[in-house]
C-alpha cells in the first residue's frame, strides 16, 4: 500500500503515510543484505547535528561519521552524546539546550573553535512533551514542547548561520513529523511544532535562496525510537486508543527501518539534491533515490508540491461535488 485509511471518531479519514509506496527505491531496505546508499560527495563536509544523543540523529551522527564526514553532535544528556561519541572514529559533543539561547550560542562558539565553517546542519532535537486533550496537560509542557521543537529550530538555525554562509554547500535539513500535515489528537503541542516548522523551514527557504542555502524537511515516518516510550507511558486513555495501540503494533513489528530516514537526509545534503529546497520529503513515501526525480527537481521547484498549502476549491477535481456546487457563488 502507498498510505493507509484511518478514520477519527468524528468518522473524517486520516492518511498516515507510515509504510513504504510500491517500488520505493529503498522498500528493500527491510532486508538484511541490503546495501547503504552511500553519499556522493566532492569533500568531507562538517555537519552539526542537534539531538544527536539518540534517535534518528544518532544514527545520522553514526553512518556519516563512517564516511569520513566531520560530525559534532549536541543533546541534553551527556551520557548518551558520550555513548554515540565512543561508538564513532571522530564524533565530538557538546551538551546543550536548544531552547536556551545562551546554550545555543555557547555551542555555536565550540564548533566555531573547531571549524571556520560548516557546510551542513540537520535539526533532529525534538520530543512528543504534553500528551492527552489540549487542556489536560500541565501549559508549561505544553509551552516546552513547543521551545524545543521548534524555537529550537530557529535558535540553532539563527546562530550557526553565519557559520554555514562561509561553506559551499550551504544545506540545512530540519525533522518534520506526524501532525505537519494532518491532525494528530492528543499530541497536539507536537503537531503544531512540527506544522511550524514546516512552514519556517519553507519560509527561510524564500529568505536565503539569494545567498544559496538549501533548507528541506524530512518527514521519516514511524520509526522506531525512544521518542515513542512517552506514547506508551502516557497510556491508553491520554494518548488515545488508536495511536496507543499502533505505536505498541509499531514497535514490534513494521516500523520504518532507520536507514530509510537516514538514506533521505543523505540524499538532501548530497549534490544530487542541489536546487531543491523548500520542500518536506517523505523518507518512506517519495520516491527520492529514483532518476526521474533528481531528473524533475528544477520542475519541482517551480511548484507547489511538497509544501504546506491550504487546499482550495480550484485544486479540487472537475468533477468534485463540492467544487460542483461552490465554484461558481
Amino acid at each position: 500500500m502507498a498510505f493507509s485509511h484511518r478514520k477519527w471518531s468524528n468518522g473524517r479519514e486520516r492518511r498516515a503515510f507510515n509504510v513504504l509506496s510500491p517500488g520505493h527505491p529503498f522498500q528493500g531496505a527491510v532486508q538484511e543484505d541490503r546495501k547503504t546508499v552511500k553519499m556522493m560527495c566532492d569533500s568531507n563536509y562538517k555537519i552539526v547535528i542537534t539531538g544527536g544523543g539518540s534517535g534518528i540523529g544518532a544514527a545520522l551522527a553514526l553512518d556519516l561519521d563512517s564516511e569520513g564526514h566531520s560530525v559534532i553532535i549536541c543533546g541534553r544528556r551527556v551520557e548518551k552524546l558520550k555513548g554515540i561519541s565512543n561508538k564513532s572514529k571522530n564524533i565530538a559533543f557538546f551538551k546543550c539546550d536548544v531552547s536556551n539561547e545562551k546554550n545555543v550560542i555557547a555551542f555555536k562558539q565550540f564548533v566555531g573553535e573547531k571549524h571556520d565553517y560548516i557546510d551542513v546542519l540537520i535539526n533532529c532535537a525534538g520530543l512528543f512533551g504534553a500528551i492527552g486533550r489540549f487542556d489536560q496537560p500541565d501549559s508549561k509542557l505544553w509551552r516546552k514542547t513547543i521551545d524545543i521543537n521548534l524555537f529550537g529550530t530557529y535558535l540553532v538555525t539563527k546562530h550557526f548561520l553565519h557559520l554555514l554562509l562561509r561553506s559551499n554547500v550551504k544545506k540545512i535539513i530540519n525533522l518534520s513529523g506526524g501532525g505537519a500535515f494532518g491532525t494528530f489528537p492528543n499530541f497536539s503541542a507536537y503537531a503544531v511544532s512540527k506544522a511550524a516548522v514546516v512552514r519556517f523551514s519553507e519560509n527561510i527557504a524564500c529568505e536565503l535562496a539569494d545567498l544559496g542555502v538549501q533548507v528541506n524537511c524530512v518527514a521519516p515516518g514511524f520509526v522506531a525510537t525512544e521518542i515513542h516510550d512517552a506514547t506508551l507511558k502516557a497510556g491508553l486513555t491520554k494518548a488515545g486508543a488508536e495511536h496507543f495501540k499502533e505505536t505498541k503494533t509499531k514497535l514490534k513489528a513494521g516500523a520504518v527501518p532507520m536507514q530509510i530516514p537516514v538514506n533521505c537526509v543523505k540524499f538532501l545534503i548530497s549534490p544530487e539534491s542541489n536546487g531543491l529546497s523548500g520542500k518536506t520529503i517523505s523518507a518512506s513515501f517519495d520516491k527520492w533515490g529514483t532518476k526521474e526525480f533528481k531528473k524533475s527537481i528544477n520542475e519541482m521547484s517551480n511548484s507547489e508540491l511538497y509544501t504546506l498549502r491550504r487546499i482550495n476549491l480550484s485544486n479540487l477535481d472537475a468533477n468534485d461535488d463540492l467544487r460542483k456546487k461552490l465554484i461558481d457563488l
